[in-house]
């Protein structure tokens, strides 16, 4: 069974914050929120990089280089949508995640 599977919507947005927040030097004090700057929260370069490692790891696939940019890595809504539309694009993807179900 594929990492992807059943991860659609608030699932996988819900995986893209867990795994944002391991990377967060203190999240006692942070809610982290769908649009909250993911720099604001505490991400500095090395999270982002991890963040990035974690994801790919976590789902079995690689962001394409066009997005990987700050834009992406804006917030945890920013980044799940990413991530959505890569799952979308995966031959033979079973996931069934979209963009606009990334963040309801």
């Amino acid at each position: 069974m594929s990492a992807r599977t059943g991860r659609t919507g608030d699932a996988l947005s819900e995986t893209v914050r867990d795994l944002v927040a391991r990377q967060l030097p203190d999240t006692a004090g942070v809610d982290l929120t769908p649009d909250l700057p993911l720099r604001d929260a505490g991400l500095n370069s090395l999270g982002t990089v991890a963040t990035l490692v974690a994801i790919e790891s976590e789902f079995g696939l690689s962001l394409p280089d066009e997005l990987i940019t700050p834009e992406t890595f804006h917030s945890v809504r920013t980044l799940a949508a990413a991530l959505a539309s890569v799952v979308d694009a995966e031959p033979g993807a079973t996931g069934k995640a979209r963009a606009e179900d990334a963040v309801t």
